[in-house]
């Protein structure tokens, strides 16, 4: 029986869909268009209608038409389903608990966690003892539903089975790790669990806090469940739920960086702080944020990262127009004590944290006191054009004009110079230039050489595929992976194993971006194939070569086959090289 989602994807075409957001042009047998989630002047966001995706190669992003309505419109998977469905025609009373199950059960998994969380933190002294020295109150625990992951292997893997639950469940959940050898065990260990819900109240993940003493090495400070079908950490607003009433009263929101500090803040009265959840502010975030309020007001560590993730922040926010105030903790002292961060602040002296962000100051006026009033004409020039950068980002036109006469009054400056400087000036600037976590930048393709000259040929090929026999002689050097491909563009078939049919997916996207002419595509695409010649052979001298000096430290001389054989390569990679 085939499933709601696919009966609405079937009767839905993805194409006619994004021409309501977008203005899809030809691209060969794809379409292209400029990418509604990054700004761009070139179009890098691509649609395949045989394959119904969509992949931007500017910002990395991609997916299928709920993928495109949740992130466009930010809607969870239910909300956009009801959209699609409605759209489609199709009643969703009629989803059959196959389909039910599919996602029903990805939640219920994630409460059954957060019960063994909290079940397993009542058994744990040292977590509790933990959360006390922290401040934490017993009340405001149980209103986060914070809990413990044991220091074990599989003490919530094999809970879940036993509860009924299939592993494999589990693993699409987030929950479990399934090894290179076959094996399960828990993802999280040792950490203190923070249940991370998504607009209705519903445990979508986690983040977790490695507890101080199992600290060390490599192991990550904090640790969030990956991207699944119900959670999306580009998103979800971790104390949002609990915030809710506490913004639309206040009219405004408190964003912070850490889980531990929305808590500290909410137990003290500041029941409108919320954070995000163990990674970098996102648009999808602020966009989350602005169904409830236009004002923010952002409260971050007081160290060098947390200023730096405070002017990332300001950016993203005035690009969105939020009217956006700051509480520089720098500038704070409690009892003679500086304060490192929110939560240290609600401990330190409680109830101080509600008047301080009542005198939070505006966002440019935190740039022009941070930044402005250097004496040296290098450094003043070097700042002033750091802040006009900031500036000429609002987006009011009303705002720029007023922050420009400010800095001119303040500076002894004429604001038409100031104007003229702020026209000539690029893209922003940072002082320190930014290192993202791979938490937040997410896992990386990184591709070799050989690899990266395998995807280019692909994609040419996908585009001309009546130069195949031009490409035969050389399929023997593609990877096992682009080998498959190769074989499926040839054949027209769709690849079964799941990472070869993604590769496919994005080389077949990849190349509506092409431009150029027969003549000049068809000089690349045979430069292409001598490279990567090249390049296999390289990887097959250097395998020769360790087999050779293998052999010399067993036996003391080198085999005489390998030599010549390495020999033999040597000669061809020059040969190779040569032609041009």
């Amino acid at each position: 029986m085939v499933s709601v989602i696919e009966e609405i994807k079937s009767r839905l075409d993805l194409a006619d869909f994004l021409r309501g957001y977008l203005e899809l042009r030809p691209a060969g047998k794809n379409f292209k268009a400029l990418c509604p989630f990054h700004k761009e002047k070139t179009p890098s966001f691509m649609v395949s209608p045989d394959r119904q995706i969509w992949h931007c190669f500017g910002c990395d992003q991609g997916g299928d038409i709920f993928g495109f309505l949740m992130k466009h419109d930010n809607l969870e998977f239910y909300e956009a389903l009801k959209v699609l469905a409605e759209k489609a025609g199709i009643e969703l009373k009629s989803i059959s608990p196959a389909d039910q199950r599919e996602f029903g059960v990805l939640y219920d998994l994630n409460q059954a966690a957060a019960d063994f969380f909290k079940t397993s933190l009542g058994q744990s002294a040292a977590s509790r003892e933990y959360l006390l020295s922290r401040g934490l109150r017993k009340e405001t625990i149980e209103n986060f539903s914070i809990g413990f992951a044991p220091n074990n292997f599989e003490d919530l893997t094999l809970r879940l089975i036993n509860a009924g639950f299939d592993v494999k469940d589990a693993v699409r959940a987030g929950l479990t790790i399934r090894s290179e050898k076959g094996k399960y065990f828990d993802r999280f260990r040792g950490r203190i669990m923070f249940s991370l819900l998504n607009n209705f109240g519903k445990v979508i993940g986690f983040s977790g806090r490695i507890l101080p003493q199992f600290e060390g090495g490599e192991t990550a400070k904090y640790l969030n469940s990956p991207e699944t079908p119900i959670f999306s950490k580009s998103r979800v607003v971790f104390g949002l739920y609990q915030a809710r009433e506490a913004i639309r009263e206040s009219g405004s929101i408190v964003l912070m960086e850490g889980q531990m500090d929305v808590v500290m803040s909410q137990q003290d009265g500041v029941k409108n702080a919320v954070a995000t959840s163990g990674t970098a502010l996102t648009p999808d975030h602020l966009r989350t944020l602005k169904r409830f309020s236009n004002n923010l007001v952002l409260c971050f560590d007081n160290d060098e990262a947390g200023k730096q993730a405070m002017e990332r922040s300001i950016d993203l926010a005035h690009e969105s127009d939020f009217e956006t105030r700051v509480l520089d903790l720098g500038r704070v002292s409690l009892k003679g004590k500086a304060i490192k961060d929110p939560a240290e602040a609600a401990q330190v002296e409680p109830g101080s944290l509600s008047k301080l962000i009542a005198s939070a100051q505006s966002a440019m006026e935190y740039y022009l006191s941070r930044y402005l009033g250097e004496k040296d004409i290098v450094n003043q020039k070097k700042n002033l054009r750091f802040v006009l950068r900031k500036i000429k980002k609002l987006a009011s036109p009303v705002e720029r004009h007023h922050w420009v006469r400010e800095i001119a009054e303040r500076e002894n400056l004429r604001e038409s110079d100031l104007l003229e400087e702020m026209e000539k000036l690029s893209e922003p600037e940072t002082f320190v230039k930014r290192k993202e976590t791979e938490e937040e930048q997410g896992e990386p393709r990184k591709l070799s050489r050989r690899e990266l000259v395998s995807e280019r040929i692909l994609a040419i090929l996908s585009q001309k595929g009546e130069w195949k026999d031009r490409a035969s002689a050389i399929r023997d050097y593609l990877p096992p992976t682009y080998f498959t491909v190769y074989n499926c563009i040839v054949s027209g078939k769709r690849p079964e194993e799941e990472k070869s049919a993604v590769l496919l997916d994005l080389i077949s996207l990849r190349s509506g971006l092409e431009e150029k002419d027969d003549r000049e595509l068809g000089g690349e695409f045979d430069d292409l194939l001598r490279y990567l010649e090249i390049e296999f052979l390289i990887d097959k001298k250097n395998e020769l070569q360790n087999l050779i000096k293998k052999s010399e430290k067993e036996t003391g001389v080198g085999t005489r086959e390998k030599i010549e054989e390495f020999q033999a390569v040597a000669r061809r990679i020059e040969e190779l090289r040569k032609k041009k």
